[in-house]
C-alpha cells in the first residue's frame, strides 16, 4: 500500500487523482491550516489526518510514508502577487517550501510530488528554484520538471502550472528507463497532451441564480475603465474573450471585482435558458445566450478571472460570474463531491477560494499514472 502525506492540501485533490486511478493507497498525513479547506476536505475524504501548521510540525512526528506532495503557497512568486519570493530564512508565504525541506530529510520517501505557478520557473525566481532542485539532488533525488497546461489534460481551462516530480535514486535506478535519444536514463516523462473535447458549454448549469449577474453600476465602471486604459494605451482593460477563442482563461477566488478579470463573450442561444434584466436597456432579457466554442477563464487564487457575459441577438450584454459548481468542474472536480461540500456549509466564497487554490484533478491523474501504474510496478 502507497503511503501518502499532502502537504497544503487544500480539499485533497492529489488524493482525488490517487483514487480515480484505483491505487491502493492510505494517505497517513496532511498539512493544512485553513479550517474551511478541512471542512472540505473532510466532507469529501472523511478523515483527515491534520498534522497543523508546516511551520510547528516536527518531523518526527509525521508517520512514514512513499509520497510527498507540496503546493506551497503561490502568493509571494505569482504575477498576481507581491513577488516577493521563496529565499530560505524569508518572511513570505512562499518561502514555506523550505520548510518541508525538514520532512524529506527526516523520512526521505520514494517520491516527491511540487506543483506552483509557472512564474516559479520564470527568469526572477528560477534561481531559487533551482537552488531547490540542487538540495533535492544533494538529498539523493533525480528531478524531472514541466509547465503542464489544465486544456492538454482534458479540462477546457488555460492553466499553466510547474510540476516537479522527484524520485529517490535508489528507486529511479530500478525502474524502466524511456528510449528518448540523449536521455536513455530518463525513467519518468510527463503525460502526453490529449484531445480536448469537453468546451466550456459542457460546464456550464443550465439555470443560474439571479445573484451571480454583475449590476448596472459596476458594468458601467468597467467600460469607463477599458475607455481610460484604452487612451493609454496599454493592456489592461475590458475585453470578453470571444466565443471563437478555443481556451478559456484561469478561475482565481473571488470573481467579479477587477475590470481586468477575464470574461466569456457568448453570442448563441442555449435552450432552457434562464430570463433576466439586460442592463443596457434597463428591461428584461428573453433569452440567455451561450457561446457554442467558449472555454472557461482559468481559475485562479482569487477567481477574479470567471465571469462571462451573456449577448443578446442585438447586441445587449449582461454579465455574470461562473458559479461556484463550474469553477469546482473547471477544476476536474465531481459535481458528487461540490454537493458534499456545499451541503457541509461552505459559502461561495469559501468555495471559489478552494477552487482557485486547488490542483486540476485531471493532470495531477496524468501525472500520477505514468509514476506509479505506467510500468515499475515493484517500485512502489
Amino acid at each position: 500500500m502507497l503511503k501518502v502525506v499532502e502537504l497544503f492540501s487544500g480539499v485533497g485533490s492529489q488524493r482525488m487523482a490517487l483514487n480515480r486511478l484505483n491505487i491502493d493507497f492510505e494517505v497517513v498525513g496532511i498539512s493544512e491550516i485553513d479550517k474551511y479547506a478541512l471542512q472540505s476536505y473532510k466532507a469529501i475524504h472523511g478523515d483527515c489526518p491534520n498534522l497543523g501548521d508546516i511551520t510547528k510540525i516536527n518531523p518526527e512526528d509525521v508517520p512514514e510514508h512513499d509520497l510527498l506532495t507540496y503546493s506551497f503557497p503561490c502568493q509571494d512568486i505569482s504575477i498576481a502577487g507581491k513577488m516577493q519570493g521563496l529565499k530560505k530564512g524569508g518572511d513570505t508565504r512562499s518561502g514555506l517550501l523550505w520548510e518541508v525541506s525538514k520532512i524529506i530529510k527526516q523520512h526521505r520517501p520514494k517520491y516527491l510530488l511540487l506543483e506552483n505557478v509557472k512564474n516559479l520557473v520564470g527568469e526572477k525566481f528560477k534561481p531559487d528554484f533551482d537552488k531547490w532542485l540542487q538540495w533535492l539532488d544533494k538529498q539523493g533525488y533525480v528531478n524531472y520538471y514541466d509547465v503542464l497546461n489544465a486544456k492538454d489534460y482534458g479540462i477546457p481551462q488555460n492553466r499553466e502550472r510547474v510540476f516537479v516530480v522527484s524520485i529517490r535514486k535508489d528507486v529511479n535506478a530500478k525502474r524502466t528507463p524511456y528510449e528518448i535519444g540523449f536521455f536513455d536514463n530518463q525513467t519518468y516523462k510527463f503525460p502526453e497532451p490529449k484531445e480536448l473535447k469537453l468546451k466550456l458549454k459542457d460546464m456550464l448549469e443550465d439555470e443560474v441564480d439571479e445573484k451571480y449577474y454583475l449590476s448596472e453600476v459596476m458594468i458601467k465602471g468597467f467600460l469607463k475603465h477599458k475607455q481610460r486604459h484604452e487612451k493609454k494605451e496599454n493592456g489592461f482593460k475590458f475585453e470578453p474573450i470571444k466565443d471563437t477563442d478555443t481556451v478559456a482563461k484561469a478561475i482565481c477566488t473571488s470573481p467579479g471585482t477587477m475590470a481586468t478579470d477575464n470574461y466569456i463573450d457568448e453570442t448563441k442561444f442555449k435552450e432552457g435558458g434562464v430570463c433576466g434584466k439586460d442592463y443596457s436597456t434597463n428591461r428584461e432579457q428573453e433569452q440567455r445566450l451561450w457561446s457554442e466554442n467558449g472555454y472557461s477563464p482559468c481559475i485562479t487564487t482569487s477567481n477574479t478571472d470567471t465571469l462571462k457575459i451573456v449577448t443578446s441577438q442585438k447586441g445587449k450584454k449582461r454579465i455574470r460570474k461562473l458559479t461556484p459548481l463550474e469553477c469546482w468542474r473547471l477544476m476536474g472536480f465531481t459535481d458528487k463531491d461540490f454537493k458534499k461540500v456545499k451541503d457541509s456549509g461552505i459559502s461561495d466564497t469559501q468555495l471559489y477560494k478552494q477552487a482557485g487554490n486547488s490542483i486540476v484533478v485531471d493532470v495531477l491523474e496524468g501525472i500520477f499514472k505514468e509514476l506509479l501504474c505506467e510500468s515499475n510496478e515493484d517500485t512502489i
